[in-house]
């Protein structure tokens, strides 16, 4: 806050002028003030909404992530029972189902 004192007060009108110009420079700082807070608060609220979107978009593609590993999982498990499997029906039955995972 700025105070500007020209004249050292006499009188009680000095006294009263000085005191009038700090409550109006207090009265312009404090509603600066409660702007800046506004300003503040809508930016903060934005930022969050931003976060709260992107999370989202996270959890959805982390979900999609673990589908797929575990389509792999599957499709390499068939694999590996085709490869060790002597039976010939048991081995095409596998590699049709690694055909379907892959569809």
């Amino acid at each position: 806050m700025k105070f500007r004192i020209d004249k050292i007060p006499k009188s009680e009108e000095d006294l009263n002028e000085i005191q009038r110009e700090v409550e109006e420079e207090e009265q312009h700082h404090h509603h600066h003030h409660e702007h800046s807070e506004e300003e503040l608060l809508t930016e903060l609220y934005m930022s969050l909404q931003g976060i709260e979107g992107r999370v989202t978009e996270l959890e959805k593609s982390n979900d999609e992530c673990k589908k797929e590993i575990s389509r792999l999982y599957k499709i390499i498990s068939k694999l590996l029972l085709a490869t060790i499997t002597e039976n010939k029906d048991e081995r095409i039955k596998n590699l049709k189902d690694i055909i379907g995972l892959l569809e």
